[in-house]
């Protein structure tokens, strides 16, 4: 399995090597995704599909952790029906929101936005540039258990793409 931490520090439970240690100190990585990577490992044991896929990153928000993987391996982290994401909600206790990355920022956007569906992405012309914004139907806004500022930033961790959010009646 490959994730932000090493394979040495993914077997230890409570330590970290000197260079992932570093990585942490420099904000290159979060507490969570050491912790996340570790549950995922000791997950692989009994999920084989687990060990042949890459956690990228893990976002932290009130009720919600998103875990960023590789194109292809959302499914494996999510497991056969929904058990490997069931088991790693209990112990960080919060929802699970499993989200590949893709070339196209909108494959990455449906996966935040889930059960939610862009209606547009629209082009706005602002004094300072260019921006884009999302239009979503209001209907799925307390569906999607983050809120609008979460979404924003976790767009833009994920795509380098600054985005916004607007929820509209439709």
């Amino acid at each position: 399995m490959k994730a932000p931490i090493c394979n040495i520090c993914l077997k230890t439970e409570d330590q970290l090597c000197s260079h992932c240690q570093n990585k942490l100190d420099d904000d290159k990585i979060t507490d969570k995704e050491v912790e996340v990577s570790r549950i995922l490992y000791e997950l692989s044991d009994n999920n084989p599909s687990l060990q042949d896929s890459e956690i990228i990153q893990v976002l932290d928000a009130d009720r919600v952790l998103v875990v960023v993987t590789s194109e292809g391996d959302g499914a494996k982290v999510v497991g056969k029906r929904g058990r490997v994401v069931k088991k790693l909600a209990e112990q960080v206790d919060k929802s699970i929101r499993v989200v590949e990355q893709a070339s196209d920022d909108r494959e990455v956007i449906k996966g935040l936005l889930s059960p939610g569906e862009i209606e547009s992405v629209n082009k706005v012309y602002t004094p300072d540039g260019t921006s884009r914004k999302i239009v979503v139907d209001e209907e799925y806004r307390q569906k999607i258990n983050l809120s609008v500022d979460e979404l924003e930033q976790f767009m833009e961790e994920i795509t380098d793409t600054a985005y916004t959010i607007s929820f509209e009646e439709i």
